[in-house]
């Protein structure tokens, strides 16, 4: 049973479209629509469960009136048909209701929504042009893929179990009150208007807080993974003193943040408990007063007392499902900061793959300049024929990692064209011009990965034989007889351990 709903919805499918909207609404109908049947199912099975918890109340005031007006000689005989109705619905229809509903919100929705919000997020932000990630700290960039997907499935499940619920559960507990007497729902028509009133004085100011902390988290985190991330360079220097200060500085403004936030919650609870006791009084008292002048039978005053009850409960209940739906309504308006982000360096729709026969590389009148009026690169031609070598000498900054970066298509130029066999790169595909250039960066980048994935990360279909050839040719095996069969033998079998 678990296994049939988890495999209801595949975590990992690629997006039928190339980049998420960026528009709060089409945001989380891009995803919600890949999960229509199962958010539809949840709707369903909530209208279920709200009229069956319903019952219970309606249950107390009719075994109420049964048991005031029945012989208690002849009460099993003449009852048992009505007792037995509640019976099934309080044993068998409503836990089925319920294990139905956590099923789907659960085995079906939980994991699988999240993590394909999460995978798409990451299809998404993975094929940005390099400078998109230069521009940013890497850490806040995961913090945000990952942060997005758990609060998209969230609100939608909140908005589904928690709004739609109050709505049937109070509709229908006002129109059995109104049908008894409609001063007994007069209460919870002044309670209803109230609650809405507070929500809307309150959820908007608490999503804007709750995106001001997810800011400041996400700011936190990318200040944390950099200081991990240059760790040898901050312990070369020795400034873990500063770094301690750089992070402290956003730990202090998160902090402040958060408080802000706590502030508002507890305001709001308190206000909810205030509105609860008056409803509670208000139905009770209405329906003892409506009893006294004979207007209702005991049983409904049995009825409403519970029933204002369980409203209560469900109206702190709700009201918190609300708050988390705009809490996480700020974590997703945060997140499309840099998830809903157009692509700025793509392919052309007719890009072919490049050939390169000879390898000869042609700069043409080429000007960039990273968008300055005053170019690094001004009318720069240069020809480098098959078998040449060739080096680039200048200052710092002068652009020679800039002109390897534009043959490698890192950028675009902004006016003139690089050749490779008579090829524009500009009508290439990027991966097809990059599988065809190999490069030494200037910094050493090891991937967390085994030393065997390392050594064949530029060519996946290398052999093993070609892996050690490699190691051995870049002088990268030992000497020694035990450490060279040590390292043989990482290389020549996956593992565990990461490199």
């Amino acid at each position: 049973m678990f296994r049939f709903f988890e495999k209801l919805l595949p975590p990992i499918a690629t997006p039928g479209r190339s980049e998420p909207p960026p528009g709060l609404v089409a945001f989380y109908w891009h995803f919600a629509r890949q999960a229509k049947p199962l958010f539809l199912g949840l709707f369903a099975i909530g209208f279920v469960v709200a009229l069956l918890d319903i019952t219970i109340p309606v249950f107390i005031g009719k075994v109420v009136d049964l048991v005031s007006h029945s012989n208690p000689d002849d009460f099993l005989t003449t009852a048992w048909p009505m007792l037995a109705g509640m019976v099934v619905v309080l044993l068998v229809l409503r836990p089925l209701a319920f294990v139905t509903q956590h099923l789907v919100m659960n085995q079906g929705i939980a994991a699988n929504v999240s993590n394909r919000v999460r995978w798409q997020n990451h299809w998404h932000v993975v094929r940005q042009s390099w400078a998109f990630f230069q521009n940013d700290f890497a850490g806040r960039i995961a913090n945000r893929v990952m942060q997005t997907g758990p609060a998209v499935r969230e609100s939608l499940v909140a908005l589904i179990t928690g709004v739609w619920y109050i709505l049937v559960y109070g509709t229908a507990a006002m129109i059995l009150l109104a049908s008894a007497d409609r001063w007994l729902a007069l209460p919870i028509v002044l309670w209803f208007a109230s609650y809405i009133v507070m929500l809307r004085v309150f959820v908007p100011r608490m999503r804007d807080r709750s995106k001001e902390v997810s800011e400041a988290r996400s700011w936190l985190v990318g200040r944390i993974v950099d200081t991990y991330t240059n760790i040898l360079t901050v312990k070369l220097f020795a400034r873990a003193r500063d770094e301690d200060a750089y992070v402290r500085e956003a730990f202090t403004e998160h902090t402040g943040l958060f408080y802000n936030s706590l502030r508002l919650n507890t305001l709001f609870s308190f206000c909810l408990a205030t509105l609860n006791a008056m409803l509670v009084a208000g139905t009770g008292g209405m329906a003892i007063w409506l009893w006294v002048h004979g207007k209702v039978e005991v049983g409904t005053v049995a009825m409403a007392l519970p029933l204002s009850w369980q409203i209560i409960n469900i109206a702190g209940w709700v009201a918190m499902r609300v708050t988390e739906i705009f809490e996480n309504i700020g974590v997703v308006q945060e997140g499309m900061m840099t998830i809903a982000r157009p692509i700025t360096l793509t392919d052309k729709p007719e890009a072919g793959a490049l050939t390169v026969p000879r390898g000869e590389i042609e700069f043409k009148d080429i000007r960039f300049g990273y968008g300055r009026e005053n170019g690094l690169i001004d009318g720069l031609s240069l020809t480098i024929h098959p078998g040449e070598r060739i080096g680039l000498i200048g200052r710092s900054g002068a652009g020679k990692s800039t002109l390897v970066n534009l043959m490698l298509r890192f950028f675009d130029l902004e006016d003139g064209a690089i050749l490779i066999d008579g090829q524009d790169i500009a009508n290439t595909t990027q991966e097809s011009l990059r599988t065809q250039i190999s490069v030494v960066t200037q910094d050493t980048s090891l991937l967390h990965r085994t030393i065997r994935d390392n050594i064949r990360y530029g060519k996946p279909d290398a052999t093993e034989a070609d892996i050690v050839a490699a190691a051995k040719e870049a002088q990268a095996d030992e000497t020694e007889a035990g450490a060279d069969r040590a390292f043989k033998k990482v290389v020549s079998k996956p593992s565990n351990k990461r490199g």
